[in-house]
């Protein structure tokens, strides 16, 4: 799948990779991001349009995109490319990233590779929080579709595989079957060209600007969310939480929600004193969202969101239960995952303006060291070296 102007690694690996001075190819199919949901229409379509779009060719951020046609397949929700096999062979490459072990495309891929001797890497960001393995219903999926066989043939040609988190590693290792010794655990990034705190002046003044435009005073402090308005995300339970610290007096806390979702869950939002919502914004237009707000809260599930945020200077909240704690560690604060009383109070923590600094200076500092895409792409690219020797 493939979505233009989002914030995944698809959209910005290449770019980094690229930027370094290498030729990149991204081929995806003509799916959008969530094509398959049941909520696309309403949710996601007005944003990024259809959930299927037209095959096409076209350059991107310095790379070339392909879109390939979706081949017909008996079961729903699976996704393989028409003409896949004859653009690898035209394009030479001489390595494959993929972005996704568990996948049709990437078994596809490996027998490629295998026949033509190319270096394959892979990738998964498979999180516990949004896969249980011992779930029925995904045992059999897995043993009807031939996964075991296809993933003893991926690792087999796999050089190395890069789990985004040490959950996902457990996932990849005793699920997916990914060698241990092939394994290296990388996270995803932030584009620091596009998000950053406010340096100057007038980094300022747009900060201000988007305050009043969006209704906050300078003395509110404001939490922000970005992403999807969907119960596995429960962006609800931070509006819970601001509207309980309304009512307890609290009227300068406030929180935006800048994303989408069914018109009952953005109704839900709206319902709750000091919540303003906000339609879902382009990647490349979206930090100043996050610069005129003062701490960034994702009640739910990891997000590279989180990633972005840090990168504009917030100090973060997350669920107790996401499986890259190591983001928030020094840089924010975890709650109790559904508990919008406990979310309340560590919001109230961060009335303390020493505290909030302190950890958003620490957050910048990590996000610098660890999670730029442009030293993420440098790794990868002397990993890619090394395996060529």
């Amino acid at each position: 799948m493939y979505s233009e102007n989002m914030g995944y690694v698809e959209n910005f690996l290449p770019k980094a990779v690229a930027k370094l001075g290498y030729e990149v190819h991204v081929i995806a199919s003509t799916a959008q991001v969530y094509f398959n949901s049941p909520d696309y229409k309403k949710t996601y379509e007005p944003f990024i349009g259809p959930n299927i779009v037209k095959p096409e060719v076209k350059q991107m951020d310095g790379y070339t995109l392909y879109r390939l046609p979706l081949k017909s397949t008996v079961r729903k929700n699976i996704i393989r490319m028409k003409g896949l096999e004859e653009l690898l062979a035209k394009i030479q490459p001489d390595i494959i990233q993929t972005f996704d072990v568990y996948a049709f495309t990437t078994y596809d891929v490996a027998l490629f590779a295998k026949r033509y001797h190319i270096k394959l890497f892979t990738e998964s960001h498979t999180h516990a929080s949004v896969f249980n393995p011992n779930s029925f219903k995904i045992k059999l999926r897995h043993w009807l579709l031939g996964f075991p066989k296809k993933l003893k043939v991926i690792d087999e040609v796999t050089v190395r595989h890069y789990p985004i988190a040490k959950d996902v590693a457990v996932i990849s290792e005793n699920f997916f079957k990914v060698s241990p010794q092939k394994m290296e655990v990388q996270s995803l990034g932030v584009d620091t060209d596009l998000f950053k705190p406010v340096l100057n002046e007038g980094d300022h003044s747009e900060k201000i600007n988007y305050r009043n435009t969006l209704g906050f005073s300078p003395e509110d402090l404001v939490c922000v969310y970005t992403g999807r308005f969907t119960p596995d995300k429960n962006p609800g339970c931070l509006a819970q939480a601001i509207n309980y610290l309304q009512e307890q007096c609290h009227h300068h806390l406030k929180a935006l929600f800048v994303g989408s979702g069914t018109p009952a869950d953005i109704a839900f939002i709206e319902s709750m004193k000091g919540c303003v919502v906000h339609p879902f914004v382009k990647v490349n237009e979206l930090a100043p969202y996050y610069r005129l707000a003062d701490i960034g809260v994702w009640p739910k599930q990891e997000s590279t969101s989180q990633l972005d945020a840090m990168a504009c200077g917030l100090p973060i909240i997350v669920s107790d239960k996401v499986g890259v704690k190591e983001r928030v560690y020094g840089s924010g604060l975890f709650y109790e995952e559904n508990n919008f009383i406990d979310l309340a109070n560590k919001i109230l923590q961060f009335t303390d303006t020493s505290l909030r600094k302190q950890l958003a200076e620490i957050g910048l500092k990590k996000v610098k060291e660890q999670y730029s895409w442009e030293a993420i792409a440098k790794k990868r690219i002397l990993d890619y070296s090394q395996s060529l020797k």
